[in-house]
């Protein structure tokens, strides 16, 4: 076995060793599986080999073509355990939402809020998301990832347990703290879940399926958040007082499984990074930058955007112009600067902007509120009409497991961008009478396609785009502009809404409510034009991560 290095012989021959030694102590097995991890089950297939190199820890030859469970992990069941928890993070960011989305007009009750307020509900979150999300991300590849995916995982639930009991008008103030502080630790569950996947995997088959797997948690967190508001809308604070129980399960399950990895180097002539080159000027700049954008959007619209909404999104705009200008002179930027080279790269994350932002702001929002406000439907059986986007969801994520390695992604990605575009147009004609089996149960589905494959596609191929060490930031930046995504085409969607259709209480029309499906239609349209004309995804295959 040769290895390229700098070294010459010596580390050959020092490596061979290793290999043998490794290799000695599985000689009580006379045969072995190896196990492609799937969405619905696993299949066992003859292995050959048993890999020699833990992904993510030292820099090996070429890994077979057929990937088995990585060493960090040690069997089938801790690798299943493990990735389960690392797609809690993106599972947890969505249900948070979901809590929110099918019982808003109870949670502003409750708390004595205006309609003009009510859009902080989710938007706190965010704006803390926002926050904690660009930082977070380097952080996890700076120093080891898996303290902080255990401390984020009992930190939501702590502030979940104070979010139950401050569901009252006089304490409304605190449940928006806390609903920020539920966002902060989302941020780096995410990113810190991406980071650890990404460097435990290489790029290939086993890596399309994980980050496939994470992708399905979306939908599925979603889903169970909505779930849990229409079920629990009589009781709210056990809304929280679940989740809380769960997320001390998760934090479990990742300080069994998650393998202490530590900083590595991308390559033998490079050093392992450390905190110290952190980059503290360029996380300032981002974060704050972002947050005052979201906090901007998210507030124009009740604030009728006056002067301060303004100066507020250009001082967010100024800041992340300073954090491109820093980027291009520090030692380890947030985000690495040769990922901008890569072709097509530009033009994906505006793709997945107006697409994923067509399918969040301007389509299933106000899906919600056509149901519940002019079809009559209860919380409950809203969550179950979304039912589709759970199930369609996990099948979404299975066929970008299993094709993404036999077809070039663009056209995954392409197809998702279609997909985004079927949800307005199967609401555009309905009417308060029209039968949710008719229009609205094939809507929901197929428009289900988009945000888990453009997902999985888009995060695939960037985390594979850049050096091992730079998982957590290249995580950090999809998460962004998921993120600003959700907030700017809300923002504009209800701007849209109010302008062509608003009713003496404040909210939206019917006819303002089908001119924000139009916008989304128009929206992941030209998304999917952005996506076949300059987007190119290579396959998936099995290789090293990029030097």
């Amino acid at each position: 076995m040769a290895i390229a290095s700098t070294h010459g012989d010596e580390i050959t021959r020092t490596t061979n060793a290793q290999t043998q030694s490794l290799r000695a102590d599985d000689t009580t097995d006379a045969s072995h599986f190896d196990v492609e991890l799937g969405l619905v089950g696993t299949t066992l297939t003859n292995s050959s080999s048993k890999a020699v190199y833990p992904a993510g820890e030292q820099n090996g030859p070429s890994l077979p073509s057929t990937q088995e469970v990585p060493l960090e992990l040690g069997s089938l069941l801790a690798e299943i355990i493990f990735v389960l928890a690392c797609t809690a993070g993106q599972f947890i960011a969505s249900m948070i939402v979901g809590h929110i989305t099918v019982v808003q007009t109870i949670f502003r009750e409750a708390l004595g809020i205006p309609s003009t307020q009510t859009p902080w509900l989710i938007g706190s979150s965010l704006l803390a998301s926002g926050l904690s999300v660009i930082v977070s991300g380097s952080l996890a590849d700076l120093a080891p990832p898996k303290p902080f995916m255990v401390g984020a995982f009992l930190w939501q639930a702590a502030w979940n347990i104070v979010s139950a009991v401050a569901i009252r008008p006089d304490l409304k103030v605190v449940f928006f703290v806390a609903r920020a502080m539920n966002g902060l630790a989302v941020g780096v569950l995410v990113t810190s879940s991406m980071s650890i996947l990404g460097r435990v995997y290489n790029p290939g088959i086993r890596k399309t399926r994980v980050f496939s797997l994470m992708a399905a948690g979306s939908p599925l967190g979603f889903w169970i958040g909505c779930v849990q508001g229409g079920a629990l809308s009589a009781h709210l604070p056990w809304i929280f007082g679940s989740t809380s129980i769960f997320l001390a399960v998760c934090a479990l399950a990742a300080q069994l499984t998650v393998p202490a990895l530590k900083p590595i180097s991308d390559s033998f002539a490079t050093e392992a990074p450390s905190l110290r080159q952190f980059d503290y000027a360029g996380a300032f700049l981002s974060s704050v930058g972002c947050s005052l954008i979201l906090f901007g959007i998210t507030q124009g619209s009740s604030a009728h955007w006056n002067p301060c909404t303004y100066c507020t999104i250009i001082a967010g705009f100024l800041m992340l112009g300073g954090f491109y200008f820093v980027e291009q002179r520090v030692t380890r930027p947030i985000v690495p600067n040769g990922i901008w080279r890569t072709p097509g790269f530009a033009a994906l994350l505006i793709s997945y902007f107006l697409g994923f932002g067509a399918y969040n702001g301007g389509w299933q929002f106000y899906a919600i509120q056509f149901w519940s406000r002019y079809q009559g439907a209860s919380p409950l059986t809203v969550a179950l009409y979304l039912l589709p986007n759970d199930i369609v969801g996990i099948l979404a994520a299975w066929i970008v497991s299993k094709t993404l390695h036999i077809v070039p992604g663009h056209w995954i990605f392409i197809t998702s961008m279609v997909c985004f575009a079927l949800g307005p147009v199967f609401f555009l004609p309905q009417t308060p009478n029209t039968s949710y089996w008719a229009l609205s149960m094939p809507g929901v589905a197929l428009a289900t396609f988009g945000p888990d494959m453009s997902f999985a596609a888009a995060a695939i191929f960037v985390t594979s785009s850049v050096p091992r060490s730079y998982q957590g930031s290249a995580g950090s930046l999809l998460v962004t502009v998921q993120n600003l995504t959700i907030a700017v085409m809300t923002s504009v969607s209800d701007s849209i809404g109010v302008k062509v259709d608003a009713l003496p209480n404040g909210e939206i029309g019917l006819s303002g409510i089908k001119a924000i499906w139009w916008f989304g239609l128009a929206s992941a349209s030209a998304g999917a034009l952005i996506t076949g004309t300059m987007v190119r995804i290579p396959k998936a295959e099995e290789k090293e991560h990029v030097q």
